[in-house]
């Protein structure tokens, strides 16, 4: 049980505590007017953020739905973790859980299935294909929908299920009010240009690239130049090795800090905004929902030019990195395909991109302005309700 909590994915032994089991369910109709919606909507999660969108567009705009947590991840709870009546009442099902983990699925909520029911999977996924990853259960949903292009073209080279591109609206963030001294890492920073980056360890630090950032701060900027660089973690102590390499890349500067604490959402953005830039030398992102929050709050952002983030952002809004595409390799650990492929972005434009932006002010307000104003003109929560009504007959 020790070497389970300590190394997080142990093949052999499993600390039962860290996974939950099957949520329990009761099906009360299957009327036809409304949806069911299923995911991990009380864990912090990229899909679970997906489908909480998703949840909080349908009440406001009074499309009837009823909302199921399942609860068989490893992802931390929400510090205030909603209940939910986990009723089953109509007879279609939006199920906001990935394809790798759609065979558990089933076997965990057969209530889900049955005659005249139809199961929708909303998958991410972050490579081109899942040719080599872990087998999805296409042979459990009736169709799949997909945030981005980039995740539709990984699913339809299976071709096995029907994909439809269903972009979620990029709603507005709520920060709280909390303000850049009063987070640990910024409290004595004055007005030095702040680069910040933000990942979960549990998506895979390597995709996520933190190291590249590290690196091209290190190549923008000598020691003690005045801008400082803040890597935003959670995760850590269930990823410790990933994070060790971080800690150990950063040790020699000062004006790096790498801080591992799980913030309430509201602090999260918060923290964001307090950054002067986001940096996502991102290896590759099924969607990228961090980088269109920062676009929303006026933080310019620094990108690799690759995947997801590509459907919402352009060299008008954003500063995008160059990249070649490489083999994932033992990068990818259990979670990818060594033989698949992703972005090794070119450090040397990402440190000369950061240089012009803490040198150039009115240019960073620029990008920033320009981030907001893309967001405010991509498809609103009533085209997508339009949208969604049209697809499921509502």
């Amino acid at each position: 049980a020790r070497h389970a909590a300590f190394e997080g994915n142990a093949p052999v032994l499993v600390d039962p505590s860290a996974v939950a089991g099957p949520a329990r369910t009761v099906r009360t109709s299957d009327r036809a007017d409304g949806v069911n919606l299923i995911g991990y909507f009380r864990h912090q999660s990229g899909v679970a953020n997906v489908g909480r969108r998703v949840a909080a567009i349908l009440e406001r705009h009074g499309v009837p739905h009823t909302v199921v947590a399942y609860e068989r991840t490893e992802s931390p709870l929400l510090p205030d973790a909603p209940v939910h009546d986990q009723r089953l009442e109509f007879a279609t099902s939006l199920v906001f859980v990935n394809g790798d983990q759609f065979a558990a699925f089933h076997s965990d909520l057969p209530e889900v299935y049955g005659p005249g029911r139809r199961v929708i999977g909303v998958w991410n996924w972050e490579l081109e294909t899942f040719a080599g990853a872990a087998p999805v259960g296409d042979d459990f949903v009736d169709e799949v929908w997909a945030a981005t292009t980039f995740i539709a073209g990984a699913v339809e080279a299976l071709g096995t299920v029907p994909v439809r591109v269903v972009a979620v609206p990029f709603t507005e963030p709520e920060p709280s009010s909390r303000t850049r001294s009063e987070f640990p890492p910024l409290a004595d920073v004055g007005d030095r240009f702040v680069f910040g980056v933000v990942l979960d360890h549990f998506s895979i630090t390597t995709r996520k690239n933190p190291l590249g950032a590290i690196r091209a701060f290190t190549k923008a900027f000598p020691p003690g130049a005045g801008p400082l660089l803040v890597v935003k973690t959670i995760n850590a102590h269930r990823c410790w090795q990933e994070h060790e390499r971080l800690l150990a890349e950063a040790a020699e500067r000062n004006d790096i800090v790498v801080w591992d604490e799980h913030l309430s959402r509201g602090d999260h953005l918060a923290l964001m905004r307090s950054f002067d830039a986001l940096v996502s030398l991102h290896r590759s992102e099924g969607i990228g929902l961090h980088l269109t929050e920062a676009m929303w709050m006026q933080v310019p952002v620094v990108a690799t030019r690759y995947s997801g983030n590509l459907d919402f952002m352009d060299d008008t809004c954003a500063v995008l990195v160059d990249h070649q595409l490489i083999p994932v390799g033992d990068d990818g650990g259990w979670a990818y395909p060594a033989t698949a492929r992703w972005a090794d972005p070119d450090l040397d434009q990402a440190a000369a991109a950061m240089r012009r932006l803490a040198e150039d002010r009115a240019y960073a307000t620029r990008i920033g302005a320009a981030g907001r104003a893309r967001m405010l003109a991509e498809p609103g929560e009533a085209e997508f309700v339009t949208r969604l009504r049209g697809l499921l007959d509502l």
